[in-house]
């Protein structure tokens, strides 16, 4: 089970990193209807040159990443049983 804890970790952070894919095919879709948190956070720091905004906005995935990191230990370490 910690295997599987730290796997589960490991693929929620990644899935914020998944912007290139979405860069390359459709820069964010008709709308900005596929644009992500991380190229939103590309687009302000350097398109716009708002550093100061896109590094708040990185501080808040960051806090968000860890908030969904701390909820995934408390949650599945009550499973997890060392022998």
């Amino acid at each position: 089970m910690p295997t599987t804890l730290f796997v589960l970790v490991n693929a929620v952070i990644n899935s914020f990193r998944l912007v290139d894919h979405v860069v390359v095919m459709t820069k964010g879709g008709p709308d900005n209807a596929s644009a992500l948190l991380l190229y939103y956070i590309y687009d302000v720091g350097f398109k716009f040159w708002d550093t100061g905004y896109a590094a708040a906005l990185t501080m808040t995935l960051l806090a968000i990443l860890a908030s969904a990191a701390v909820v995934q230990f408390v949650v599945l370490e009550k499973r997890i049983h060392y022998q």
